[in-house]
């Protein structure tokens, strides 16, 4: 009877992996990063941290899994980080985990790049502390409340909080600034995930949200969040996806997400998954904690949107192809040329006219955008 049960175990395994849209790449050294909780992708870096134990960065071999760097946070008390983000200056963990929705002293430690790059390994946080504004009860409640939070991003001035809602399986979107202080988070927006969200990251432009999280019955989910309006933190009045499921196998809880790469046609991140035990019968199941590879097409951020636009906001832009300069048909807030593993080459603002010239001969990407409308295409330099 065992027999058969593994077999048809074995089955569903391999009928769920055969369905995922993410790709295994290694697991992580245990048992130093069992509770992997957070990714940060930084200086050619993968950083992840534990939700509990230690304060503790680790920087991580993607092709081995190991830990190259150790960083130690000073003069910290940790209770629960869940997640990792960054802006151009500075690193910022969020210890904002609330199984029992009953903490106090939910806080963000904020920490300079300068700092972490030292050769010290040691680093001094400043701390932003905060509340939600519209929380009333602290009573506590283990997993039975929409207080906890695994989910946080750096998104223009302010810091974004997705809640973890345990109760009616949406996402409260709260922001906080990012200086150190204490603070009343701001409810900003809400959406119904279905799932628990526990995982986000942003392009480096803020135009694109990414979130990741799993349902009641461990299956991982993602979604993306695009043509967000201009100075809005009403980020779920922008494009949701879908919900894109099993992009890993049932039994991977997908704790975290950074994006590390975007090329022309995808947009590639990192996710992982902390060590997770289960049993069938009296026979445990484990899975170790893992990195995952994802891949989003950029299609997901474009098509349905363009055929929106009407003829007066499309951008034409002339000659294509080009020598030194491009037209386009009208003023853009803003325009973007991207090579094609995804780099910035040109970053240019209030213009109708792009100077070129010192562009090697190739194609390229452009990307304008004028209010709430973005569009992508293709130019080529001759």
């Amino acid at each position: 009877m065992k027999k058969k049960l593994t077999f048809i175990c074995l089955l569903l395994m391999n009928s769920i992996i055969s369905s995922q849209t993410a790709t295994q790449i290694v697991n992580l050294q245990t048992p130093d990063l069992d509770e992997t909780s957070g990714l940060l992708f930084y200086d050619g870096k993968i950083i992840t941290h534990n939700d509990s134990g230690n304060a503790n960065l680790y920087e991580v071999d993607s092709e081995t899994g190991f830990i190259t760097r150790t960083v130690e946070i000073l003069n910290t008390t940790i209770y629960d980080l869940e997640d990792i983000t960054q802006d151009n200056n500075y690193i910022y963990i969020g210890d904002i985990g609330n199984n029992y929705g009953n903490r106090t002293n939910l806080k963000v430690y904020k920490i300079s790049k300068a700092d972490y790059n030292d050769s010290d390994n040691k680093v001094t946080p400043e701390v932003i502390y905060f509340s939600y504004e519209d929380q009333v009860n602290f009573t506590a409640s283990l997993n039975n409340n929409n207080w906890d939070a695994e989910a946080l991003i750096s998104y223009g001035e302010n810091l974004l909080i997705f809640t973890k809602n345990w109760v009616d399986k949406k996402t409260n979107v709260y922001s906080i600034p990012k200086n150190a202080g204490i603070y009343s988070a701001n409810l900003e927006s809400s959406y119904n995930t279905n799932g628990l969200v526990t995982g986000a990251d942003t392009s480096s432009d803020d135009d694109i949200i990414y979130l990741s999280g799993y349902s009641s019955s461990e299956a991982p989910f993602m979604f993306t969040i695009h043509n967000i309006p201009n100075n809005s933190l009403n980020i779920f009045s922008g494009s949701v996806s879908e919900k894109i499921t099993n992009i890993a196998p049932l039994g991977n809880q997908i704790e975290a997400i950074t994006l590390f790469e975007i090329t022309p046609t995808k947009h590639r991140l990192y996710i992982s998954n902390e060590k997770f035990t289960t049993f069938l019968g009296s026979i445990p199941i484990v899975f170790p904690a893992k990195l995952w590879i994802i891949e989003v097409d950029v299609e997901t951020f474009t098509l349905g949107y363009l055929d929106n636009i009407s003829q007066n906001e499309k951008i034409k832009v002339s000659p294509n192809p080009f020598y030194n300069t491009l037209n386009l048909s009208k003023k853009v807030d803003e325009a973007i040329v991207y090579d094609l593993s995804g780099k910035v080459i040109t970053k240019q603002i209030l213009t109708k006219k792009l100077s070129l010239q010192n562009l090697n001969k190739g194609i390229y990407i452009l990307k304008t955008k004028t209010g709430n409308s973005v569009i992508i295409e293709k130019i080529f330099k001759l």
